[in-house]
């Protein structure tokens, strides 16, 4: 009986989107059916069916090997004993020391073989692909359904700039789609991150593929389509390509990796430190009153009928709130960096299998407060025009994402 929670939270999802919508007449209906459709298909396949679940398992032990050669370049530029924080005795603190190490690394390998990607255009055919396939069922134009497909592989401003000769002219729908979509999703870079961090690659790439298409669902319903003749139904993926051979597209996109890395790692430190700052500062304050609690505290109330609705049972639902207000309010590294250790057995708390599951996903997508900034400053400047427009939608967008990653939970929670 608890399992089947999750179906009141999914009905819970939808009914707040549709007392959102700006249009509520305009809802097309056939969209939300197949999108929902499409969603629990993919995770069925992904998560239950034999032989497909199997193959996107193995697809994620591929991910964990991308980090194990990353460690490799690791190792001959730092030595084994410095890039596996061998000299560090405390566990804890070899943890910490790996982490920039190999995050760091695993990040730079990726994008470097991203790049080399897009130099043979592999990665261009594969978001095209998918872009008409999303055109086709879903009925989105071409340029939102090029963004959506690339949102589960690049970055939330990176699937943008694919659609950059779009981005003026898009409707209003179609930019709110987008900015969703690339919300509720994670990078690839992202994905060997979170395995490098010790999450279960599997989870993870069902987490982010079905979230594109409950980001797509949502965002049609809160804002959908009131002007069709001004949207173009296709479009491709047209990259300007500079490198000069496969050597030069390595070089580019290492130092593109360089600076997302480096990036990723001071973020991080910077989230940590200003939640030790408020926290700080909180507790000096509730300690006047005889009360011990930090922020993350705080805020896990009132996710904590979410964290219900979506699967979790009641006796957990402050841990996984807790969890839940900390990807908000900071990121979904720092989110990842607590849930890891408990998914290994040695966090402070424990959780069953089932609700590790509903957490990792419910979780899984860049929907936290600085990627509002993040997206006003990136697609501002692909779209001055409508820079004002985007800082009006972007803190929707933001929590319609969520939403996304909690309708995939609850689906994969009733799966389990």
């Amino acid at each position: 009986m608890e399992k089947l929670i999750g179906i009141l939270g999914i009905l819970a999802l939808f009914g707040v989107a549709v007392l959102l919508s700006e249009n509520r007449r305009k809802i097309s209906f056939r969209l939300v059916g197949i999108g929902f459709s499409l969603l629990v298909a993919l995770g069925l396949l992904m998560l239950k069916v034999p032989g497909t679940s199997d193959a996107f398992a193995a697809l994620a032990k591929g991910v964990n090997t991308l980090v194990d050669f990353s460690l490799k370049g690791a190792e001959f530029v730092l030595g084994p004993t410095i890039a596996n924080g061998s000299f560090i005795k405390d566990p804890t603190a070899q943890h910490e020391f790996v982490f920039a190490v190999h995050i760091g690394f695993a990040i730079i390998f990726v994008m470097g073989l991203i790049s080399i990607g897009y130099y043979f255009g592999l990665v261009q055919r594969l978001v095209n692909t998918l872009g008409r396939f999303l055109s086709k069922t879903l009925g989105l134009s071409g340029p939102e359904a090029l963004s959506c497909a690339a949102a589960a592989f690049v970055g939330q401003v990176e699937c943008q700039l694919l659609i950059k000769p779009y981005m003026a002219t898009l409707t209003r729908s179609e930019l709110f789609c987008t900015m969703t979509c690339a919300m509720a999703t994670i990078s690839g870079s992202a994905l060997v991150m979170y395995v490098g961090m010790g999450m279960p690659g599997n989870w993870i790439i069902a987490a982010s593929l079905m979230s594109a298409l409950g980001g797509i669902i949502l965002a049609k319903i809160i804002v959908p389509e009131t002007e069709p003749e001004k949207v173009l139904k296709n479009a491709s993926v047209s990259v300007e390509e500079q490198s000069v051979n496969i050597f030069d597209a390595a070089h580019h996109g290492v130092t593109v990796g360089i600076e997302i890395a480096t990036k990723v790692i001071f973020m991080v430190a910077f989230a940590i430190s200003i939640m030790a700052m408020i926290n700080f500062g909180l507790e000096r304050f509730l300690g006047l009153f005889g009360i011990s609690a930090q922020v993350q505290d705080v805020f896990a109330y009132p996710f904590m009928p979410v964290a219900w609705l979506i699967g979790v049972p009641w006796h957990d639902c402050f841990h996984v709130g807790r969890l839940m207000a900390t990807e908000l309010l900071f990121n979904e590294v720092v989110s990842y960096g607590e849930l890891s250790p408990v998914i290994h057995g040695v966090g402070p708390f424990v959780l069953a299998l089932r609700t590790q599951l509903i957490a990792t996903v419910a979780l899984c997508g860049f929907a936290h407060l600085g990627s509002i900034g993040i997206n006003i400053g990136g697609l501002g400047a692909m779209a001055p025009n409508r820079k004002g427009e985007i800082a009006r939608i972007a803190f929707k967008s933001m929590m319609v994402a969520n939403m996304a990653t909690w309708l995939s939970a609850a689906v994969c929670g009733l799966m389990f």
